[in-house]
């Protein structure tokens, strides 16, 4: 009897299609995984550069704009002091940070406030050691006030010790009605001149100390007053700031006058700047000689900054440096 086998090609091909069907082998699903794996890696390592990347960036930008608001505000400072220039107070020592001075790593300057008045004296008239002065209109001083007195070419700073408002603001200013400035620790000596006025005052002090979260880095510091204890207004003005230079412009030949378009020469100090011009001059206001720091044309002022930690992309913290000349008139 003759045997009929039932294989069959098309049964076999079938049935390799049935097991394909019925899911991946154990090889397949490694690799699978494995591909998945290195896809996932470099996604996450681009996403963390990439986040990185900007944190670096944004800490960075951070730094630029803390330098650029302090430097605003440095120049809105010295734009609104009076025409005395840089102050600067050389018998005080200018080793203590209440000291105001104006040198290569510090500013002072005395700000008007924005009150100011006619000074009610005898034009022509000499006086000697005078602790009154006599104005138009005395009210918003009060006792303790810095004023400046701007008269004719000279000033006198004087700090009040009392005010008297006697003046009937009815009637014009006149000798006979006028208010009273009290100066009894800063007498003043001069000749009255035409157009003479008094303005209120606040010494204003730039320099760097340091930062009081992380005594390692400085911040740079705006102090308001004379006083042991710093004045309204008083306050950091950026932080991550480790450098501030300034140079003081004074014209080639300052004694051509304020109208006259020069070339200045600029000097780390009002120290510098006197010594160089002569004897006529004096770093110091209440000096003899002609105080040097109403001659001075311009400040340049360059301020710089290191971010407190390395930035991502280059390994090493980012420094930023900003450089500005402020014309004084």
């Amino acid at each position: 009897m003759k045997n009929e086998s039932n294989w069959s090609p098309f049964a076999s091909s079938r049935s390799r299609r049935i097991r394909r069907q019925g899911g991946f082998t154990i090889i397949e699903t490694i690799i699978a995984i494995v591909l998945f794996l290195i896809f996932a890696g470099v996604a996450t390592f681009s996403l963390t550069q990439g986040l990185r990347s900007k944190n670096s960036q944004e800490t960075y930008l951070e730094l630029q704009q803390n330098l650029r608001v302090a430097l605003q505000q440095l120049t809105q400072d010295v734009r609104a002091a009076t025409k005395v220039g840089p102050w600067n107070d050389p018998a005080s020592g200018c080793d203590d940070q209440r000291d105001a001075c104006s040198l290569r790593d510090r500013l002072s300057i005395l700000a008007t406030t924005g009150r100011l008045t006619d000074v009610a004296e005898q034009a022509g008239s000499t006086y000697t050691n005078s602790t009154r002065t006599h104005v138009c209109d005395a009210r918003g001083f009060r006792r303790g006030n810095l004023v400046v007195i701007m008269n004719g070419g000279e000033f006198s700073l004087i700090k009040l010790s009392g005010v008297r408002r006697t003046r009937d603001y009815g009637q014009p200013c006149s000798l006979t009605n006028r208010d009273e400035l009290r100066h009894n620790r800063t007498p003043i000596s001069g000749t009255w001149a035409n157009n003479t006025y008094a303005y209120q005052v606040r010494i204003v002090t730039y320099e760097l100390i340091p930062d009081p979260l992380d005594p390692g880095r400085t911040v740079l510091y705006r102090r308001v007053g004379d006083g042991a204890t710093p004045g309204a207004g008083s306050g950091i003005v950026a932080f991550d700031v480790d450098g501030l230079k300034l140079s003081y412009g004074v014209p080639l030949n300052p004694s051509a006058g304020d109208t006259s378009v020069q070339r200045l020469r600029f000097y780390d100090s009002l120290s510098d700047a006197a010594a160089a011009l002569g004897s006529g001059y004096s770093d110091d206001p209440n000096g003899s000689g002609t105080y040097v720091g109403t001659v001075v044309r311009a400040i340049r002022v360059t301020l710089s900054g290191t971010t407190p930690k390395p930035l991502r992309t280059g390994g090493t913290p980012g420094h930023y440096e900003l450089t500005e000349t402020i014309d004084l008139r």
